[in-house]
């Protein structure tokens, strides 16, 4: 199996605001295989700036977009394409949108991985070590507890 097409999608309310929230835009990343299995990411990140990421074309060895990195490649070598897509980004920077960017790619990958084996994700990543967990949030704050409590309703 080898990856055809890495496809960013980058959504955005039609306005935002200064409001901490990952809800006004994100990049959706689609990894297409050979095999007709596509695989699904996620960055919450500046989504223009991560589509850039994955769609810049290659440059050099070490400048390259991730798209470029991973394209016709194993898609279940997940481990090796991390170390392509390290090396491929490294005139980006180590830090913020790229490493998000890349985050939204091993999604993807592991979505591909898991529906190949037809194996849930958490299986494949050890097992699952807890039957229920807490759930946290940390978002949709805003200037006053009113004000916090309108944007929560």
């Amino acid at each position: 199996m080898k990856i055809t097409r890495v496809e960013p999608i980058h959504l955005r309310l039609p306005e935002v605001n200064e409001r901490c929230d990952g809800s006004q835009e994100t990049l959706v990343v689609k990894v297409h295989t050979d095999a007709g299995i596509v695989g699904l990411g996620e960055a919450d990140t500046s989504s223009a700036v991560a589509r850039a990421i994955v769609e810049a074309p290659l440059s050099h060895k070490i400048c390259r977009g991730l798209a470029e990195c991973v394209r016709g490649e194993d898609p279940l070598e997940i481990e090796r394409l991390i170390h392509r897509m390290y090396e491929g980004t490294i005139f980006f920077g180590r830090q913020g949108a790229v490493i998000q960017a890349m985050s939204a790619v091993e999604l993807a990958l592991w979505d591909i991985f898991g529906k190949a084996t037809r194996l849930p994700v958490y299986k494949l990543l050890g097992g699952g070590f807890r039957k229920s967990f807490t759930a946290y949030a940390s978002i949709l704050f805003g200037d006053t507890p009113a004000e916090t409590e309108r944007i929560a309703r």
